[in-house]
Formats: C-alpha cells, sequence, structure tokens
C-alpha cells in the first residue's frame, strides 16, 4: 500500500474482520490512493454504516498507527500522519452511523498525529492539531460534558500560543471562533460569564473576518453571535434577543440557501430561537415566525441527512407550539409532545445524554401545560420527565440545568398539594439561581415560594424569599439597556413588592415595609435625576452632544409640522379659560408627526444608553427608613406614603424621630376597588366629557376622602404635625389631596389644616435637598417670567405684569409674547435665574409622556429634552408652571413612574416646583398665582404661600371681582386714550394697544365671573385645587 500503511498479514487480517479494523485501514488506503478525495471517503463510509459501530475501533485504530509509526522512517511518518489528519477531520463532522463514536476515531486519530507533529519539530502543524483536538473536544459525545469542554479550551489557548494574531491572524481569528463556541457552551464556572467571554472570543474572530474577505467565516461567526445572544443572561433579555436577530440576518447575507444549505439552516434554526422568546411586538406573529423559521431548517436537515440537528429542530418546533397561546391549546400541547417524542427517536439516552434530558425536560413541561385534560395523570407524566432528566442533569455536571429540573419539579408538586416537596425543590433550586447570576430564573423560583410561604403564614421565610426576588428584579433592571424596558420589568414585578409589603405588615416589621414601598417607586425619574445631576457641571461628552443635536433637530422638525396644523383643535389643552367638552387626542397629530417622534424616541434612548447609571456604572441604592426620616427637618413635619396592594390601599406615616412608623389601612380598597375606581370616576371622565368631570369633582373627592378614611388618619396619626409631605400612589398622583374635604370645625379640606408638599418618592426629594445642600443659594433671588408666547392669553400677561411689579423684574428677564418668548431665549434665561415663572399654554401627552410640551413663541420645549443632559439648570431653585396639565400624568403600568412637566424641572435641576392636575381657567390661575408672589414676598414658604393663595382665591367675593373689574376698566380706558394719541401703526401706537387689548381681555374674563350665581365665584376645587408644590419647603 502507499503511503505507508503497509499491508496486513492473513492472520491479522482475520482477527481484524472480527474487530472491523481491516475496514477501516482498508477505507484509509482507498482515501490517500484517492489523493484525499473527500468524495470517494464518503461513499465509502456511507456503505458501511454498520462497521463504525464498533466501539473499540478508536482504540484500536491508534494502536495500530502507533505501531506502525514505530517502524516506519520520518518520511513514512509524515506521510501517515497527513493522511490520518485529513480522516480525521472529515469523519469527526461526519452526520451518520454512530457519531459518538466517529467523534472517538476522530480524536484517536488526532493523538496520533501528534506524535510526529509535535510543537518543537512543526510548530505549525501541531497548532493546527491542537485546534483539531479542541473542535473534537467541544462535539464529544462520551465521557463527562464538563471535562470535554475543559479540555478543549486548553487545546484551544495551547494553539494560540504558535497562532498569533500578528503572525497568523487567519488561524487566530478561527480559534477565537471556536473558544467562543467552547465558553459558550461551557459548564464549569460562572455561566454568565462565560457568555461574555464568548460573545468577546466571536467577536475578536470578526476583527479579522470581514464580510468581503471571508464571506463564510463571517457569516459563522454572525451565526454565533446570534446565538449566543440568545442564551444570554447578563443585560436585558429584549436587548439580547434583538441583537441576535441582527447577527441572524447578517449571516443570511452570505448562507443562502442555495450556496450554503446547511448554514443556511442552523442560521434560520437561530432566528426561530430568537423569535420564539422575543416581546417585542405581536407574540402571535413572532411565534408563527419561529415555526415557518424552524419549518424551512427541516428542508434542509432532515431526518436522513442530519438526524441529530433535525432531533433538535424538533425540539424547538415542541417548544414553540408549547408557547403557542392563541389557537386551539389542547391542539398546541399535542403538536407539542409529538415534536419531544420525535426528538428522542435520535435523542437517545446512550448517544446524546444531555439532549436526552433536554427533550424530558420539554415533555414535562408540555406534560405540566396539558392539565386541562387527564389532570393527574399529565401532572405525574410531568414529574415523571422532570425525573428522568435529573439522571443526566447532575449538580455538579450541569448545575443551571440541575437547578432548573428541580423548578420544574417544585412547581409540580406545587399543584399536586405536595407543598413540603415544592418547597424543598425551589430552596435547592435557589441554592443555584442566584440573583447575580440567574435574576430571571432566580426571581421566578423565589416569587412562587415566597408565595408558597405566605400562603402557609410563614412570614419570616416569606421575607427572606421575597428579598431574593426582589434583589433579582433589580438586577434584571439594572442590566436592561434602555428605560422602557426597565420600566417593563417593574411593572412585571408589582406583585412581589406589594407581596413583600403585606407580609412584612404581617410580620409586624413596619419598618422593612415602607423601605419597600419606597424601593418600588419612580425609579425611572430616581436614574434621571442622578444622571443629569452628573451633568450639572456642563460636561458633556462629544458624542453625546452630537445626539443631542440630533434630538433638537427633530424636535425643530415636529414643531414645523405643527405649526402647519389648525391650533384650534388643540385648545382643550391649553390655558384658554377651562375645560371643552371634547378633549383632542393624547397622540401625534398625524403620521409625519408620529414617524418624528420615534425617530426622537430611538435617538434619545441612544443618549441614554451612554448614561451612566443606565449603562450600570453607578448604582442608585433605595433609602432606609432612617435616611428617610432625616428628609423630616420639623418634628412637626410627617411624610404620608400612600401605597395600594391588590387588596387594601396602606398610608405609612413617617415622623421624625418615630420608629417603626405609623400604619393606617384602608382595608378593601385595592386596586380594583380604589384605583379602577379612580380611573373610571375622575380621569375617564376628565378625558372625555370636561363639564360632567366638573359636576362630579367635590363628590369624588369627598367619596375618596372617605375610602381613605381620612378624619380617622388624621385623629390617630397626624396630631401634632402642620405639615404634611404626601407621596401619592399609581393614580392617586393625579389627585389633589389638598382638597379632601375633612370634618373639622376650623378647616374644611385637608389642605386648610396641613401646609402640603409632593413627591413622586422619598428619593426625589432627597435629590432636591442634597442640592440645596451642595449648591447653596443667598438670600437674593434672581427672577424671570416668560408670559403669553402665543399672544392669546391675556390673562397671563395680566399676571406676569403683576408678579414683575412685585420683584421689580428688569424687562431683560421678562420675556413677552412672540417676539420675545422664544425657545432659545426661554433657555438661556432659565440657565440664568433663580426663580422662574412660566404663564403660557402647556400640553400633556398621557400616550407619550416625553412629548408633554410648553408651547413657546417659536418652538417647543418638552418633556423629554428637559430630561436630557442639555437642559442641566444647577442655578434653578423655584419653577412655578402657571399652564394647563403641568403636573399631570398617568403611570404607564403598575411601576408606580409619573413623569410630568414639574418632575422634567426638578429632574432639570430646580428644587421645589408649582404646578397644574388639570386645565386650568386663565383668570383663575392668574389671580392664584398674584396671590402666591404676594405671600413669598411676605417671606412665607412654598407651602405657605401656596395655602393662603389657596385661601384668598376661593374665598374672592362678588364685591372684591367688581373692585378689580373696576380698575382693569381704568386701565383699559388709559390705554385706550393713550393709543389714540399715536399715529396707528407707529411704536408708542403699538405698545398701547397691545395694553388696551390685554386689560380688554381680561376684563372680558372677569364678565363672566361677574354673571356668577355664586357669592364667592372660586370657590369651587376646579379652579384653586388644581396646583401643587412638589420639592423642598
Amino acid at each position: 500500500m502507499a503511503k505507508g500503511f503497509g499491508k496486513i498479514s492473513s492472520n491479522k487480517r482475520e482477527k481484524s474482520k472480527k474487530n472491523n479494523l481491516y475496514f477501516l485501514l482498508n477505507i484509509l488506503q482507498e482515501f490517500v490512493d484517492s489523493d484525499s478525495d473527500w468524495q470517494v471517503l464518503e461513499k465509502l463510509l456511507r456503505e458501511n454504516l454498520d462497521k463504525l459501530k464498533n466501539e473499540e475501533l478508536a482504540q484500536d485504530l491508534q494502536r495500530w498507527t502507533m505501531s506502525k509509526l514505530f517502524k516506519a522512517t520520518s518520511i513514512e511518518a509524515k506521510a501517515i500522519a497527513s493522511s490520518l489528519n485529513d480522516f480525521s477531520r472529515f469523519i469527526q463532522n461526519f452526520p451518520l452511523g454512530d457519531v459518538a463514536n466517529n467523534i472517538e476515531i476522530a480524536i484517536a486519530g488526532y493523538k496520533v498525529v501528534e506524535t510526529v507533529a509535535t510543537r518543537d519539530a512543526f510548530p505549525e502543524a501541531w497548532a493546527s492539531v491542537q485546534n483539531n483536538l479542541g473542535i473534537a473536544y467541544s462535539d464529544r459525545i462520551r465521557g463527562a460534558r464538563s471535562d470535554n469542554l475543559d479540555a478543549a479550551i486548553k487545546f484551544f489557548e495551547a494553539a494560540l500560543q504558535v497562532h498569533t494574531r500578528s503572525a497568523f491572524s487567519e488561524e487566530w481569528a478561527k480559534i477565537q471562533a471556536n473558544l467562543g463556541s467552547a465558553y459558550r457552551f461551557k459548564i464549569r464556572g460562572d455561566r454568565a460569564e462565560n457568555l461574555e467571554k464568548a460573545i468577546i472570543f466571536y467577536t475578536n474572530a470578526l476583527q479579522v473576518y470581514s464580510d468581503e474577505k471571508f464571506p463564510q467565516e463571517w457569516a459563522d461567526a454572525q451565526t454565533n453571535l446570534g446565538a449566543t445572544y440568545i442564551d444570554r443572561i447578563k443585560e436585558d433579555r429584549e436587548y439580547n434577543l434583538e441583537k441576535a436577530i441582527i447577527h441572524c440576518e447578517n449571516a443570511l447575507k452570505v448562507n443562502t440557501r442555495e450556496k450554503f444549505p446547511k448554514d443556511w439552516a442552523d442560521t434560520q434554526s437561530n432566528l426561530g430561537l430568537a423569535y420564539s422568546e422575543l416581546m417585542r411586538g405581536s407574540e402571535k406573529e413572532n411565534l408563527e415566525t419561529a415555526i415557518k423559521a424552524y419549518e424551512a431548517a427541516l428542508q434542509i436537515h432532515t431526518y436522513e441527512e442530519s438526524p441529530a440537528r433535525w432531533a433538535a429542530l424538533q425540539n424547538f418546533l415542541g417548544i414553540a407550539y408549547f408557547k403557542c397561546t392563541h389557537g386551539d391549546q389542547a391542539e398546541n400541547m399535542k403538536f407539542a409532545v409529538a415534536a419531544f417524542q420525535l426528538a428522542l427517536k435520535v435523542f437517545t439516552y446512550r448517544n446524546f445524554p444531555k439532549e436526552w434530558a433536554d427533550t424530558h425536560t420539554n415533555l414535562g413541561a408540555a406534560y405540566f401545560s396539558s392539565m386541562k385534560d387527564n389532570w393527574g395523570q399529565n401532572l405525574e407524566a410531568a414529574v415523571e420527565a422532570f425525573k428522568l432528566s435529573l439522571k443526566i442533569y447532575r449538580r455538579e455536571a450541569f448545575p443551571e440545568q440541575w437547578a432548573s429540573a428541580q423548578n420544574n419539579l417544585g412547581f409540580a408538586y406545587k399543584n399536586q398539594g405536595k407543598v413540603v416537596k415544592a418547597i424543598r425543590c425551589f430552596q435547592l433550586a435557589l441554592e443555584i439561581f442566584k440573583p447575580a447570576a440567574f435574576p430571571k430564573k432566580s426571581f421566578k423560583t423565589a416569587s412562587t415560594l415566597g408565595d408558597i410561604y405566605l400562603a402557609e403564614g410563614q412570614w419570616t421565610e416569606a421575607i427572606e424569599t421575597y428579598s431574593i426576588a426582589i434583589e433579582a428584579i433589580e438586577t434584571s433592571r439594572s442590566w436592561a439597556s434602555t428605560d422602557a424596558r426597565r420600566q417593563e420589568i417593574m411593572g412585571e414585578a408589582f406583585n412581589v413588592y406589594a407581596s413583600m409589603v403585606q407580609v412584612c405588615i404581617q410580620a409586624g416589621q413596619l419598618n422593612r415595609a415602607v423601605e419597600t414601598v419606597e424601593r418600588s417607586r419612580s425609579k425611572r425619574l430616581v436614574d434621571l435625576m442622578a444622571s443629569n445631576d452628573l451633568y450639572s457641571g456642563g460636561n458633556i461628552l462629544p458624542n453625546v452632544k452630537e445626539l443631542l443635536q440630533q434630538h433638537e433637530s427633530l424636535q425643530n422638525q415636529i414643531d414645523s409640522e405643527r405649526s402647519h396644523i389648525d391650533s384650534d383643535r388643540n385648545q382643550g389643552l391649553m390655558k384658554a379659560g377651562g375645560l371643552i367638552q371634547n378633549r383632542p387626542a393624547f397622540q401625534a397629530y398625524n403620521e409625519a408627526i408620529a414617524t418624528l417622534e420615534f425617530q426622537k424616541q430611538q435617538v434619545f434612548e441612544q443618549i441614554r444608553r451612554l448614561d451612566p447609571v443606565l449603562a450600570g456604572e453607578i448604582q442608585v441604592s433605595a433609602p432606609s427608613l432612617a435616611q428617610m426620616q432625616q428628609l423630616i427637618d420639623q418634628p412637626t413635619t410627617a411624610i404620608v406614603s400612600f401605597y395600594t396592594t391588590t387588596n387594601n390601599t396602606y398610608i405609612f406615616v413617617l415622623r421624625q424621630n418615630q420608629s417603626p412608623p405609623y400604619l393606617h389601612t384602608c382595608a378593601v380598597e385595592g386596586i380594583e376597588t380604589l384605583q379602577n375606581w379612580i380611573y373610571e370616576n375622575w380621569l375617564q371622565p376628565y378625558l372625555n366629557d370636561g363639564e360632567t368631570w366638573q359636576s362630579q369633582v367635590s363628590d369624588f373627592l369627598s367619596d375618596l376622602a372617605q375610602r381613605l378614611q381620612i378624619d380617622h388618619l388624621i385623629d390617630h396619626y397626624l396630631q401634632g404635625i402642620e405639615e404634611l409631605i404626601l407621596v401619592p400612589h399609581l393614580l392617586l398622583h393625579q389627585i389633589p389631596l389638598a382638597a379632601l374635604p375633612i370634618q373639622d370645625t376650623e378647616h374644611s379640606y385637608l389642605g386648610d389644616k396641613f401646609l402640603i408638599r409632593y413627591v413622586p418618592s422619598c428619593q426625589v426629594l432627597e435629590f432636591c435637598q442634597d442640592r440645596e445642600n451642595r449648591h447653596p443659594i443667598g438670600d437674593f433671588f434672581n427672577y424671570g417670567i416668560v408670559a403669553d408666547a402665543t399672544e392669546d392669553l391675556p390673562c397671563a400677561s395680566f399676571e406676569a405684569e403683576q408678579i414683575a411689579y412685585l420683584f421689580n423684574i428688569p424687562e431683560s428677564q421678562h420675556l413677552k409674547g412672540r417676539s420675545q418668548a422664544t425657545k432659545s431665549n426661554y433657555r438661556q434665561l432659565a440657565s440664568q435665574v433663580q426663580v422662574l415663572h412660566s404663564c403660557h399654554h402647556a400640553k400633556s401627552r398621557l400616550d407619550k409622556p416625553l412629548e408633554s410640551i410648553l408651547q413657546l413663541a417659536d418652538e417647543t420645549v418638552t418633556l423629554g429634552e428637559l430630561f436630557t443632559p442639555g437642559w442641566r439648570l444647577p442655578k434653578l431653585l423655584d419653577v412655578f408652571l402657571s399652564c394647563c396639565e403641568t403636573g399631570l400624568g398617568v403611570p404607564e403600568s403598575l411601576a408606580d413612574e409619573i413623569l410630568t412637566l414639574s418632575m422634567g424641572f426638578l429632574c432639570a435641576g430646580a428644587r421645589s416646583v408649582i404646578s397644574t392636575l388639570w386645565s386650568v381657567n386663565d383668570l383663575a390661575t392668574a389671580l392664584f398665582s398674584i396671590f402666591y408672589y404676594q405671600h413669598r414676598q411676605e417671606g412665607k414658604t412654598r407651602p405657605e404661600a401656596l395655602q393662603q393663595a389657596q385661601k384668598k382665591l376661593r374665598s374672592l367675593t362678588q364685591e372684591d371681582i367688581r373692585t378689580l373689574s373696576q380698575m382693569l376698566e381704568t386701565k383699559r380706558k388709559e390705554a385706550r386714550t393713550q393709543r389714540n394719541q399715536n399715529l396707528p401703526e407707529s411704536a408708542d401706537y403699538l405698545k398701547w394697544d397691545s395694553e388696551y387689548k390685554k386689560y380688554a381681555g381680561v376684563t372680558l374674563q372677569i364678565q363672566k365671573f361677574r354673571n356668577s350665581p355664586d357669592s364667592e365665584p372660586f370657590s369651587h376645587p376646579r379652579y384653586w385645587a388644581a396646583f401643587t408644590c412638589s420639592g423642598l419647603r
């Protein structure tokens, strides 16, 4: 025989027939004779599949070739090693026969080659063999999977000692990709870290592999990156899946079905996996996309040609059907079970133990979800399947899968009523599923176990377990790469926080209960305030500046588009004499604006991704009870924190030195009975029928006061208190709690008895207080006013004039009308003054809070802009938003995030903001604002000035209004006389004409109230109760 393989003697040949060695040597020789023709080798192997099943074949080959090499010359040895290396590479990937045995033959071959191609004699060949051995051990079925992968990594690392990037860039890239695959599947060590390393290695490979020079390798790396992002634990799940889809779609640019059918099929499989888990968009459409991708891959990976991949695809198909919530559920489960059973035709316990266990896990899940039919039988089948998986899933070898099996058994036992067994399984699972390593799985397991403890009345155990769940959900949130996803995560976790609060109350741990409440509040706003305070010095990175310019450019385009739309349709949201019946839509005005808003949101998310808080570089911790109490600077001040759970509303009262806090429980006032009642009786009427809402305000507030048992709260927990810092929850943020009627001989409303401030969370108040401490402002305040930017609010102009007179505000700091109240002037003024008064139009967008606007002369200021680093106002102390709905916001979910224009200014740097909860009356707002500043000038605090201004406004009599009307009428006549003394169109004529129109407009507004039958025309809460003070005293 040629090239050194030699002949076998007759008696040896008979022995070889017995162990099939002769067949392998003959194939080797024919392969050599064909000049290593792969097609010849494939044909020979296909014709002898039965002979490949001999488990001793690999050892026999290794012994025979070693003995042959011992007698061979160096030339013969190199020839044998070269041919054997080629043969090993082929049989390693041969998909037919006994795949496990094929890999063992390849490993045996490489080890023989390694004795000839040593590092000293043939370093490049040696490195190639190390790489091949690494690939073989990565694929090896026999032996412990963990040992095989660890061995593979060592082989790859050995190969890199020779194949460096500088000397062998292509080989280096190949090994990087192989290391990526090894770490992707590595069992030992931290799973999350292993996957991060895999991403790094694949990304390293792409530094060499470009789609132009190495299209196939580039596509493979893209496919593998896609698969790794599907498995990734760190960062946000949705972000990872979207990254996976991008990489898979990149791979398909090269891996077409015509050119690379198998690679195309593999990429389709990965796409299916990503879409099957994707939450963005329609779940139905995503699952249908996944199923189509799997079915496409099955056209290539058939049972005959690629049994292992065919079986894997059956598994994936089963999972997709298992997840389907649309259509006939029973049929979906039947499809799922059938697919899993097909997979088991290939994934046997002996040849594919890991895949066999995975499939039994899937079968168990399918049976568990099929409990509607044959409940007991299916549940037993599920338990049996999960137990079978544990034959392979040993804790040491497969810790994550072992924990998942324990978790699955826990759910099954729970449904069987075997509580003790369920608890034990969940406890075992949590030994692996730590919040920092597996946050999503830790949350699911811990929240379920916590619910069991809660139902069993085991308070201490429930608290410990819910604490794990909360730590896990907050880890998931910290990994999320967008504010929106963080918001979703907190919304999904509402029940765990609520259950934690409930069980802490049951256990008498009120300190921990109120800390949990605070921990759940306004996290997005807190993140924004934390990150924006970092920019208070004005140091903005160049890439952030570029994005801010893009953001502003898109906003300018939106403003330009809006300017072409009839403004009449928007007046219901503007400050124009009160509500009208038909509320304008809280949506984009047209498709063009909607598109621009979407683009602007994408830019905003890019800005946020560069933020150190969102990136996880800076962690914001929730305050303890002691830290919350430090915010109470007087013994006569109390923090009153509201929190609604499924069943009850709890009101915690925190006093300066009181521990634990007082607890006031509003029984049966839960999400449905209180929060939904508020929505149906307050928000819906306000949005849909303004007149109905106005007529019901007083009755609603009276009913709410009874539901919250406000009088009981005062009598038992607020004695000796003069000031309240209210922290509402969910829809209570919309309610003017100061206007709740109380049973008191001296006071009609809660806001009469107590000075009141509002904050969305104690952390927000803490930020405001820290700013005051870090950047104290003296007694002298610099005032600025922006008034009537669109020149259609005469009362706003009058209001600004009176305030400017009170504080002697110079004309340069009093922006009036279209010519002065521009966006650029507004921004400059806001950065220079300590007190900013804005009286003009504003609009809340409940569907997209970041698109809520302050309407200026030429452009708008959006809430989204106020949240960016471009609007840092560290000198700003007070903001009075004398506009409509600047404090109106609704939670997007149960996460209790209220994003309003008032919060935007707190985020930008202000310490205190006066804002409005609804669309306010022009005249009432002007009078209230003037009264407020009169009291501020007298030295009263913000809450004191607000309280006194509300009292004065609602107690105004018809006689007071008549006196005001006479004064304004005199001013109007004076302005008319001055105007008529000048030439028409002259500067003085236009000035006095503007004054005349202002006083005429205010007089007209007053006339409406003079015709009112009420002796006190502004006594109704709709005129005075909308104004709230947020932040510092």
